[in-house]
């Protein structure tokens, strides 16, 4: 990769110094690192893995060798009833998820789009679930919805309803739709609150002065301003959920007869249970061509959102999507939704849920009739509810850390009772193999934490630098490289990782999570960090310059200190990552978790669960996550849409 060398800023410019290094060389310097480690760590075990597609093969031996079979594998899997099913099970869980996360996301962003005192303390309570380790959220949601003892089913007895057994064959993938929901909701909430935000006051004085009524408003001023960011945040979610592991494994294991089975959890299942190598690896294959065709999409719309006429990463898809027979289709596409909505709420609830929705919408069509004064007491109720609504889950994981266990599994829950440290007693007393244990998956978890983010942070600051001011061959190509690389579902490159690090002895080792972690986060870093060095001015170092400062000197003096709140931004997110991830520490663990979240999973065991003992687990482990979503709240919305939102 080479980069072309800058024109000359001025006529009057000096002749750089003999000991300054060119820009062509710093831009490799900066660049090379980042670009080095993602193909390393991606290119290499994905064509290792698709070479073991065309084989039939099995990792749990060190000494099986592959056996060429052709493209066997991919005709087992495109005729298997079973994946086909994994694969309707994914597009379910993800249409409904996505769906309800929008419909939340974008209510409570109405609610809050307005002066009240608290507006950002409230703002960042409702921010907390995402935040969370998703081995803690399904934990306790899959103890919240206990069929038995659940307090959700507890609450819908005080209201007349039959009870509901949330982990059988009719309910268990909507038990993950709920968990999910809950967590990614906020997400949702963040970008539609920024697009609020940036819609011009004018523009509604003007419809006021026409006399122009408050739905008019809403539809024809609100809706069409913030559509793009909305889309956005679809897109987001849709590769998030159709990737999807944490969640559906850790609350049903894929649930009675596979009715929660996801397409990833099918490929651990084949990769790592049943030990089925090549047929895991070619089922990947599958999944990532789907998650290709996804990230397309998202350029595009990114692109557009932006106003660009070129993304900037080129997607394969592009020309096709400027065509007018896919224009024609994006057209209809609003109601082409709509219409698969209403149907799946049908199949789901039949008339009765269709019904409920239905009332939901009417009632919402009824707000923009009601007075001002009338729509502002009702959403300050709005809020009130919701926010209960969102915390009481905190609030119960934090109540049952300060029970005893007999008032754990009771019938009805216990809503008043004596706190009791008892719990944290017993962690501290390491009188077993998890408790002992535990201590030092905390201190992994930190070590690998605070050391790849420090890594990848560093690493996507340089090359987003070199990405932003430099003029890069196939820098398109390049960038888009390293999105798609973090667009990657864990379960297509889990197989090749673990034949990756076996060989070179990195399983179960803190420098192998730190390698991993250190990958994805840095294409995560270089992203965001392009948006934030973007928005300074190449003016400040192009003076610099002309004051004869060599590039290198230029760039600290100038552009490092106003993106040093960004790298702020990044390191968080970056940290909470590497803090909260489950499924590669699950996934390259031979024994004993070296960090804590399949820890906390792992003292589910058989008979009576002892929630009390996972809550203080759980306690300890999230205040950190919480901790930093107090501290850095301002700069949550910009790290959580890539830096594709810019001047907010």
């Amino acid at each position: 990769m080479a980069v072309d060398s800058l024109p000359a800023l001025s006529k009057g410019e000096t002749q750089p110094r003999k000991r300054e290094l060119s820009d062509r060389t710093i831009a490799n310097l900066f660049l090379l690192p980042t670009i080095l480690l993602l193909a390393g760590m991606n290119l290499f075990p994905l064509f290792w893995s698709l070479y073991l597609s065309f084989t039939e093969y099995r990792a749990d031996s060190p000494k099986s060798v592959p056996t060429w079979i052709g493209n066997q594998n991919y005709r087992d899997a495109l005729s298997n009833g079973d994946i086909w099913q994994s694969f309707q099970i994914t597009a379910g869980f993800t249409v409904l998820a996505v769906g309800l996360q929008l419909a939340i996301g974008f209510g409570l962003a109405l609610l809050l789009h307005r002066k009240f005192p608290l507006k950002g303390f409230i703002t960042t309570l409702f921010l907390l679930p995402m935040m969370l380790s998703t081995a803690v959220v399904g934990l306790f949601w899959k103890y919240l919805l206990d069929p038995s003892f659940g307090i959700v089913n507890y609450l819908l007895s005080v209201i007349h309803v039959a009870p509901v057994n949330w982990f059988d064959k009719d309910h268990a993938l909507w038990s993950v739709v709920i968990a999910d929901t809950w967590m990614w909701s906020p997400f949702v909430m963040l970008i539609a609150l920024a697009g609020l935000a940036s819609v011009p006051k004018t523009l509604y004085e003007a419809a006021s002065v026409d006399r122009a009524s408050e739905w008019f408003k809403f539809r024809y001023i609100t809706l069409p301003t913030i559509a793009p960011l909305l889309m956005v945040a679809v897109l987001f979610r849709t590769l998030d959920s159709f990737k999807m592991f944490d969640l559906a494994w850790i609350m049903t294991g894929g649930g009675t007869g596979n009715v929660a089975e996801t397409v990833s959890i099918r490929v651990f299942k084949l990769a790592l249970q049943q030990w089925k190598t090549g047929d895991a690896c070619a089922l990947a294959y599958i999944v990532l061509l789907v998650i290709i065709g996804l990230t397309n999409l998202y350029l595009i719309l990114l692109a557009r959102v932006k106003g660009e006429g070129t993304p900037d990463a080129e997607p394969f898809l592009a020309r096709f999507a400027e065509s007018p027979a896919v224009r024609s289709v994006s057209r209809l596409a609003p109601f082409a939704l709509v219409a698969l909505g209403i149907f799946g709420a049908y199949k789901l609830g039949g008339v009765t849920l269709v019904g409920i929705v239905a009332g939901i919408v009417a009632f919402c069509a009824l707000l923009f009739r009601l007075p001002q004064s009338v729509r502002s007491v009702m959403a300050y109720v709005g809020i009130v509810v919701a926010l209960i609504a969102y915390l009481f889950p905190l609030y119960w994981m934090i109540a049952t850390a300060f029970k005893p266990f007999r008032l754990v599994n009771q019938n009805p829950p216990a809503f008043v009772f004596a706190p009791t440290g008892e719990n944290f007693a017993d962690l501290m007393r390491r009188d077993t193999a998890s408790s002992a244990a535990f201590g030092g998956q905390l201190a992994g978890s930190l070590l690998i934490a605070v050391t790849s983010t420090v890594l990848a942070v560093g690493m996507g600051t340089l090359a987003a630098y070199a990405f932003s001011r430099f003029r890069i061959k196939a820098k398109n190509d390049a960038l888009f490289f390293i999105l798609s690389t973090r667009m990657l579902p864990a379960v297509v490159v889990t197989v090749p990782v673990f034949l990756m690090f076996r060989s070179l002895g990195l399983l179960n080792t803190h420098a192998g999570l730190i390698l991993l972690y250190t990958t994805v986060g840095v294409a995560f870093a270089t992203w965001l960090m392009k948006g934030f060095t973007d928005d300074v001015p190449p003016e400040y170092e192009e003076a610099a310059l002309l004051d004869r400062y060599t590039r290198l000197q230029a760039f600290s003096k100038t552009t490092l200190p106003l993106i040093i709140p960004g790298m702020a931004a990044t390191a968080v997110f970056c940290f909470l990552n590497a803090w909260n991830e489950y499924a590669f520490a699950q996934f390259l663990s031979t024994s004993t978790p070296l960090t804590a979240p399949p820890s906390i999973t792992s003292v589910v065991g058989t008979g009576a669960i002892e929630w009390n003992k996972i809550a203080v687990r759980a306690l300890i482990f999230v205040t950190p996550a919480a901790i930093f979503t107090f501290l850095m709240r301002n700069h949550l919305l910009r790290g959580m849409t890539f830096g594709a939102i810019k001047g907010r």
